[in-house]
């Protein structure tokens, strides 16, 4: 079966290609794959590996990962342990690449738990640890608790005999070896360091460097040569990191591995140089180079840098009104965009109906001025944190598993993560608390005490996704429909002043 379905995904260059009735037929015939490879009685399944690249191509990691996790499990039942441990391996690598949930972040730690008794199996730890500490560095942010997995991480590699470990991962040792060292530069790099930091970073870069020209990954030369050029940068060595930057673009033979790494690094060393015009475009240079559908490690890496950069800038220039300034630099019609692009259900022209709906009940409810400019900004970005999910997971039509839940409500968590990023703290808060209700059956967290501002936003969001045509959950209602439903089955979920108001609200529009 899997060389079947693998020939089928080969059909696709691209998730544009997966489209109306494709898209269906395509949701059948991963699920009925993923079904398959769960069964407890079936053969050996054929390039699982394979298939969990090119869904991870076509930005669906996440499926990627359930495949490999399903065959890990196929073999740790008939006893076969190095292959059960190889599996889970490249499931991790492929959530990773998506989205790691909290429950895929404690899978990781139990699994690093195990393979430190394990003695059988040395040749996995790192690569577990490289996975645990990527989790923390680039979806937590802890960047102190990554730093110290990424250092236990290169203790064992360097503890691990390269033909074994190539014979067992089959997987270039130097490869990896570079991979651990560049995440944890990469780490680094971010991180309020010390005068000790500084000399580890100086001795890891030195390591990453070491017998550069003996890997056969492009990549992992090319990632040497990238963190090389953003450590001058952010030393302050702008030349230097130029030249060096430079010299990985022009002799890169697949221009899509350095690309978004190369207009990120860009931006930072323009942003440095004063010219906030040019980093700004490479910004957005970096994000569509990036590719938006699976949320890819550059994708991730490019948005955390982009945001500092905008938040710099707003900064240096002593901006009061931080929505117009993101919204003329063009920093959230790209996020729009990106949104439009991820979520084919909502997307963009929802976020827009939802800022229209909280607006007119905010005038409703007669609410201050300043109200009414935290309710914008909040409302139109509410959604924004489905720009961290693959497009493949905030679009599935068939039935939602419970990791495909938790991934979907942590949208909520990451729209308040990037908003923070950009220094709007009021509504980062009222961002990540859209889908917590009055009476504490919202998420993520299941809260009460919610503000009248996140109250608005909220009920605007439940309302136009209710009434939203092409909506994969229900059929569309008619607004007097949805109404009825808040006011009648909402059970203290929205409180009777903010009902008032959306009534109000959908009465004005039917005049």
């Amino acid at each position: 079966m899997g060389d079947t379905f693998l020939k089928y995904l080969k059909n696709f260059d691209s998730p544009t290609d997966i489209v109306d009735e494709k898209f269906r037929s395509f949701t059948e015939r991963l699920t009925a794959y993923l079904d398959f490879v769960k069964r407890e009685d079936r053969d050996e399944v054929s390039k699982p590996i394979e298939v969990g690249r090119r869904l991870r191509d076509l930005g669906a990691p996440m499926e990627s990962y359930k495949i490999m996790k399903a065959d890990a499990n196929y073999y740790k039942n008939r006893g076969n342990i190095e292959k059960f441990w190889h599996q889970m391996y490249y499931a991790g690598a492929f959530a990773n690449l998506g989205y790691p949930t909290r429950s895929i972040e404690v899978e990781a730690i139990i699994s690093c738990k195990e393979l430190r008794r394990e003695k059988n199996f040395p040749v996995f730890l790192p690569l577990f640890l490289n996975n645990y500490a990527g989790i923390l560095h680039i979806y937590r942010e802890d960047y102190g608790a990554a730093n110290e997995v990424y250092r236990e991480a290169i203790l064992a590699i360097e503890d691990v005999n390269p033909r074994d470990f190539e014979s067992k991962v089959g997987r270039e040792y130097l490869w990896a070896h570079k991979l651990i060292c560049n995440n944890y530069i990469d780490s680094l790099l971010v991180t309020e360091r010390t005068e000790k930091d500084d000399e580890e970073l100086e001795r890891i870069m030195d390591i990453a460097e070491k017998r550069l020209g003996e890997t056969e990954s492009e990549y992992a030369r090319a990632l040497t040569l990238l963190n090389r050029a953003e450590m001058r940068a952010r030393n302050g060595r702008i030349e230097a990191a130029d030249k060096v930057l430079t010299e990985v673009f022009q002799k890169a033979s697949e221009r899509g591995l350095v690309e978004p790494s190369y207009y990120r690094i860009k931006a930072l060393i323009l942003a440095d140089k004063g010219d906030d015009e040019g980093s700004v475009g490479f910004m957005i240079r970096a994000l569509e180079e990036a590719g938006h559908y699976g949320n890819t490690l550059a994708e991730t890496l490019t948005m955390r840098d982009s945001l500092s950069v905008y938040n710099v800038l707003v900064n240096k220039e002593g901006v009061r009104d931080r929505y117009r300034f993101f919204k003329e630099k063009g920093l959230f019609d790209y996020l729009m965009k990106m949104l439009r692009i991820k979520d084919w259900y909502l997307g963009s022209e929802h976020s827009e109906n939802v800022r229209k709906t909280a607006l007119g009940i905010a005038k409703a409810l007669s609410l201050k001025n300043v109200q009414m400019r935290l309710i914008r900004t909040s409302a139109f970005l509410h959604d924004i944190g489905k720009c961290a999910i693959p497009w493949y997971s905030l679009n599935k039509i068939s039935p939602l598993d419970d990791l495909d839940w938790e991934i979907l409500w942590a949208h909520p968590t990451e729209g308040g993560r990037i908003l923070r990023k950009l220094g709007l703290y009021e509504e980062a808060g009222i961002v990540e608390n859209h889908h917590e209700r009055r009476d504490g059956s919202g998420y993520p967290r299941g809260i009460k005490n919610i503000s009248l501002e996140t109250e608005i936003v909220a009920v605007s969001d439940a309302y136009n996704a209710a009434i939203t045509p092409n909506r994969k959950y229900r059929v569309p209602k008619l607004p007097e429909e949805v109404l009825y439903e808040i006011k009648k089955g909402a059970k203290g979920a929205f409180s009777p002043k903010i009902i008032e108001g959306l009534e109000k609200y959908i009465q004005g529009e039917s005049y």
